[in-house]
């Protein structure tokens, strides 16, 4: 991408009229050679960056299943014996376990005559293929994060999921740092569990890296003075990359999105179970940037137990999953079920938008009976344990002086005792350490046709060296 941008700025220097004829859309001018939405990317110079795809530890494996050993228990301790003594045997104890690795991919063209009128601007044909390939890697971060294959089966479970042991809410509203306890706290825990010497990374905001930074009052700097070197005390004012010796990385969907999922409508409809009384529900959607705020809440009574719940809302771009929130009381609600943003025909093919969710059971448990509201149909719509008891425990985030909440979360990616390792099978994997394959596809008219693909899942070795902290502020 970088080459791209500096071939069309050249250009741009020795052209700019030509250019400018290129992507203009002024009525009378013709088309535009160019599209505007391909404009803004080419010319956008602060890309967002993704860090986590270099952090990760890809593994191929030839099959659709990913077999490995979960170590529970080392061998028994204490092996102090006497000289003479028969030395007994023990075992390590193991737990055969095995991910499924699900495909992702997405397909593009760009046309012949837009190849050809535009080349001495731009191959226009590499600028769509990098922006399929960027858009590929947003989806497998986004996956890895937040993928949740009880609401989603063609999606595989992301770290939102699988972290549970160590997973922390803040007060409803959150709860802005004033020291840095909330990191140590991470660090020990991981420690505890034996992940000393594992690589890991804390994730955080760019906001909340900065808050770190300026509460770090004990840092020496040295420098010069008067000829000699000394000691000189800064309060703050130092951007961390680290904290004991553990890298930071500002990333953009730890929260701190302010944006909201919209209007939420709620009815009592159809054939259900919900029992008699009051219920508080809140929605927020799981984007390329995060997990937005819940929405305002909304709320119904119920006189008897003949009704389901139905909430529906405008469907939200670029969305991935809704996670649908409630409790009895207004302010109460707690994570009961994540539904996916998406349907699906039987072989799997998007269909349509999810609008909305119909809850027929208790809302205000975990796990409820549901099916989602949309136009198509989703293969098998009970979604099931979507929710875990830790993540039931799982507060909306509401803004606060309208500050949005955010998650700080420490990653282990050790192979075997964290979770670094992500199996892969598209064995014509060129990207990112093989995990994502560019693919030509055959000319069948005046285009030319491209698909990027990976084959591939986030494997759950061991979950209790990481670490999620949910519901921190930074002011």
């Amino acid at each position: 991408m970088k080459g791209l941008i500096e071939q069309y700025n050249a250009l741009g220097a020795q052209r700019k009229s030509l250019i400018q004829k290129a992507l203009t859309t002024q009525a009378g001018s013709g088309e535009a050679l160019i599209p505007e939405k391909l404009e803004k990317i080419i010319t956008n110079t602060v890309v967002r960056l993704s860090p986590e795809m270099a952090v990760i530890q890809p593994e191929f494996d030839n099959q659709k299943w990913h077999d490995f050993n979960r170590l529970i228990k080392l061998p028994r301790a204490g092996g102090f014996m006497g000289e003479g003594a028969v030395t007994p045997t023990s075992q390590g104890s193991y737990q055969r376990a095995s991910v499924e690795l699900k495909i992702l991919r997405r397909k593009g063209a760009v046309t012949n005559f837009l190849q050809d009128s535009s080349k001495k601007f731009i191959d226009a044909s590499t600028a769509e293929m990098e922006n399929h390939l960027q858009a590929h890697v947003y989806d497998i971060i986004n996956a890895l994060k937040f993928g949740n294959a009880g609401s989603n089966k063609y999606s595989f479970d992301g770290l939102d999921k699988i972290i549970k042991t160590n997973r922390v809410n803040e007060v409803r509203g959150g709860t802005v740092p004033t020291d840095l306890q909330f990191l140590d706290d991470m660090i020990d825990a991981n420690i505890r569990r034996n992940g000393a010497g594992h690589n890991k990374v804390l994730m955080m905001s760019p906001e909340m890296q900065s808050l770190v930074s300026r509460l770090l009052t004990n840092v020496r700097l040295m420098q010069g003075n008067a000829g000699t070197l000394g000691h000189v005390e800064i309060n703050g004012g130092w951007r961390l990359a680290t904290y004991r010796d553990i890298p930071i990385l500002p990333v953009a969907d730890m929260g701190g999105n302010s944006t909201t999922i919209g209007t939420v409508t709620l009815v009592a409809t159809g054939e259900g179970t919900v029992p008699a009384g009051n219920y508080f529900f809140q929605v927020s959607a799981v984007t390329l940037d995060g997990e937005t705020l819940a929405s305002t809440e909304v709320t119904n009574t119920y006189a008897d137990s003949l009704h389901s719940a139905k909430l529906t809302w405008t469907a939200v771009d670029n969305a991935s999953y809704y996670k649908i929130y409630c409790g009895k009381t207004t302010g109460s609600e707690k994570l009961v079920a994540v539904i996916p943003a998406s349907t699906y025909d039987g072989t799997g093919t998007y269909v349509s938008d999810v609008t909305g969710v119909e809850i027929t059971t208790d809302p205000s448990v975990k796990n409820p009976t549901l099916k989602v509201v949309a136009e198509g149909t989703f293969v098998d719509p009970n979604i099931t344990a979507s929710v875990t008891d830790a993540m039931a425990n799982d507060l909306p985030l509401v803004a606060t002086g309208g500050v949005a909440p955010e998650t700080v979360m420490l990653w282990d990616l050790d192979k075997y005792q964290g979770l670094g390792k992500v199996p892969y099978t598209n064995a014509g994997g060129d990207k990112f350490g093989g995990l994502v394959t560019m693919t030509p596809l055959a000319i069948t008219d005046d285009n030319i046709p491209f698909m990027v693909k990976s084959y591939l899942a986030l494997c759950d070795s061991f979950e209790a060296t990481s670490y999620m902290h949910r519901g921190l502020r930074t002011k």
